[in-house]
């Protein structure tokens, strides 16, 4: 597992990613998630090199992303190393909701005939690809911005660069 650490408007972002793609993008605001990130790694038996040459094309769409153009990630390979299958189908659902638009956790949770939009929160809590998957779109039904991992300024942040 390949990974590089690149610097943004909003700070530092670890991206890891294997020879099949992406599998994380996680802000490191907080002082101890790169300890965090590190440990889940080694839990999972994974060994980490640093290798930014690997993370051109990633790169580029963070950084035209982060100037303001309407960035799609979706064209980048995933490969997912945690989640359940529930929560991979939320994150692949969100993935779909375009540049600029936003929809609520009640809608995802309609178009997965999943019944439970609280589900669809939990779910979105344990993304392992900011902005990559961007959860951040995903509001409370009653027009407020709801929770996000990476905090709410950070989400209002990542709104407002999206708008039109």
């Amino acid at each position: 597992m390949f990974y590089t650490i690149l610097d943004f408007p909003l700070g530092k972002i670890f991206l890891a990613k294997s020879e099949k793609g992406l599998s994380l993008a996680s802000s490191l605001k907080n002082r101890n998630r790169f300890e965090e990130i590190t440990e889940f790694f080694k839990r999972k038996s994974i060994l980490l090199e640093l290798q930014r040459k690997k993370f051109h094309r990633e790169e580029k769409l963070f950084s035209q992303y982060f100037e303001g153009k309407k960035e799609d990630f979706t064209s980048l390979p995933l490969d997912f190393i945690s989640g359940t299958p529930y929560q991979r189908k939320v994150w692949l659902e969100t993935r779909k909701i375009p540049y600029g638009k936003t929809q609520t956790y009640k809608s995802l949770a309609i178009k997965l005939n999943h019944r439970g939009y609280r589900s669809i929160g939990q779910a979105l809590s344990r993304n392992p690809l900011l902005i990559v998957i961007p959860c951040h779109r995903v509001l409370s039904s009653d027009g407020s911005i709801g929770g996000f991992t990476g905090g709410l300024e950070l989400k209002k942040f990542l709104l407002r660069l999206e708008k039109p």
